[in-house]
């Protein structure tokens, strides 16, 4: 029943609402496609949190166009989330997070074989000999699991498929903004494959970025499925009609996003985090609008309430107050 509801509703007002194309999710296809290119095995992506990374491999999942000619069988998965394991424990994970039963016992290379088996198996499918891995929480990988990677990736090549790894980490684990990760000290076998290839993600860079990024709601959308109606177009259809465009309050939402930012004595060099920006522009396209007799148009005090009720300033400090157990 409540499936058959949320079918109802309008996108934006679902549990799990649409994601929007931005440049930094294009620059990551750019990076990844740039990389093949070179013949390197792996991209390590690195960025902050909220910023939208897990969020771009679901995008780039879904919309698979930015591989071209180039087809390839895509898969995602979370690196594992513990310290103590065994030789068995990163094949065991990705195979379970992959949907394979595990057979309760099985030798490291018995599972390589199985991992091996599924991945050809998803490519076959595909009709592709390339599989693109994205690993989220990258961050979290140990010096043992880049030699299993190592050892996929040299049976994979050996059986005819190109395996490549999109390794994605979290910045900001530490609390300090400017954390820079240890590199390990890889072995040339290991940074020659998958680490030298790096790109930075960030949010939204300046007011063109979210510019563009406020233009796939007025004019990338569509509601009710069909009717070629977009999502600004939905909630203000008179608005829409007499040329109103979220994307004309771009330098207006920078600004007072920006003010907000400066009262809160944070730095005025800044991206914003998907995570503070869509939900700014749900909340005037949900909240503002339909509580806006006869709207026209929004002031810099319907879009300052916007920024405050997505918690931007919040998202922002909690960079620099958290602090993990061990450091208080």
């Amino acid at each position: 029943m409540n499936a058959i509801i949320d079918l109802l509703l309008h996108p934006l007002l679902q549990l799990f609402r649409p994601l929007i194309a931005t440049h930094s999710i294009e620059r990551v296809a750019d990076a990844i496609n740039a990389s093949i290119d070179m013949g390197y095995r792996g991209l390590g992506v690195f960025g902050f949190a909220r910023f939208g990374k897990t969020e771009s491999i679901t995008y780039l999942i879904d919309h698979p166009f930015w591989l071209a000619q180039r087809p390839a069988a895509m898969l995602r998965v979370d690196a594992p989330d513990t310290h103590k394991r065994t030789d068995s424990s990163f094949f065991r994970s990705l195979l379970i997070l992959l949907g394979v039963r595990v057979p309760s016992r099985a030798s490291p290379d018995e599972l390589c074989t199985q991992l091996m088996g599924r991945l050809i198996e998803v490519a076959q499918n595909s009709g592709t000999h390339l599989i693109i891995l994205f690993l989220d929480e990258a961050q979290r990988l140990l010096p043992a699991d880049y030699e299993h990677l190592v050892t996929l990736d040299n049976r994979m090549t050996r059986a005819g498929y190109y395996f490549f790894v999109v390794l994605f980490h979290q910045r900001d684990i530490t609390g300090f903004s400017n954390e820079v990760l240890p590199s390990n000290d890889h072995p040339p076998h290991v940074t020659g494959r998958f680490l030298v290839r790096k790109h930075e993600f960030t949010g939204l860079v300046g007011v063109d970025e979210v510019a563009y990024a406020l233009t796939r709601y007025d004019e990338g959308t569509e509601w009710p499925p069909g009717t070629g109606i977009s999502y600004t177009q939905h909630f203000a259809p008179v608005a829409f009609a007499n040329g109103f465009r979220l994307a004309n309050y771009a330098q207006r939402l920078w600004d007072c996003a920006s003010h907000l930012r400066a009262e809160a004595r944070l730095s005025t060099e800044w991206t914003w985090p998907m995570k503070s920006f869509e939900a700014t522009v749900v909340y005037l396209l949900t909240a503002t609008i339909p509580c806006t007799p006869s709207f026209e148009s929004f002031d810099d005090e319907q879009l300052i309430a916007a920024l405050r009720a997505a918690g931007l300033v919040e998202l922002e400090k909690s960079r620099h107050t958290y602090q993990p157990q061990g450091c208080r």
